[in-house]
């Protein structure tokens, strides 16, 4: 195991039209296929990896409602306290972030895949934002195996340690704070 690794993946993403007067379709994540993991060279993966339509014959009818993107998953040390929480949850996941791709007349891609991450850390910044589509999936398989040796790898968790009082013998008329202007009896 390397202190860094990419793992590959392809998003396969549906456009769904939608019966509702203010959408007209929704996005919907069908599946995650892994590849393969690397050792990362320092260098994050490129994100912002578009939707690229893939094309179905059907009933010579060409169906642009699939949508495709290859795209590598991050999973870096200084992030295994994180992951190891994914891991603990109740349903773990990974979180597919999708963001509409706006004045692009060159592209034929609508949609991009900003970012896929194992940490709910990471995920909670975008939630904040509010803009992009979050899509949570399960966290199982060959990907579940791979966090889960890479947490047991990195993630060492801190010994609770409690703090101990001082030892100083605190004088009873010292005034030790609040209003001055109150005098307080201390016997």
């Amino acid at each position: 195991m390397e202190k860094h690794i990419l793992y590959g993946a392809t998003v396969i993403c549906e456009k769904q039209p939608v019966d509702n007067p203010w959408i007209e379709h929704r996005w919907v994540i069908n599946d995650l296929l892994p590849k393969k993991w690397v050792k990362g060279d320092g260098v994050a993966p490129a994100g912002y990896v578009p939707l690229l339509p893939l094309h179905v014959e059907k009933d010579n009818e060409e169906s642009n409602n699939l949508y495709i993107a290859d795209v590598l998953i991050d999973l870096h040390h200084a992030e295994a306290e994180a992951y190891a929480e994914n891991l603990q949850s109740s349903s773990p996941a990974i979180y597919i972030v999708l963001r509409p791709i706006i004045d692009d007349d060159e592209s034929e891609a609508e949609m991009m895949v900003v970012e896929i991450s194992l940490s709910p850390y990471t995920i909670q910044d975008y939630e904040d934002c509010g803009e992009d589509i979050i899509v949570k999936l399960p966290l199982v398989g060959p990907v579940a195996n791979l966090v889960e040796e890479f947490v047991n790898t990195y993630f060492k968790p801190e010994k609770f340690v409690k703090r101990k009082r001082d030892k100083a013998k605190l004088d009873d008329q010292e005034n030790r704070g609040g209003d001055q202007r109150i005098r307080r009896n201390f016997n």
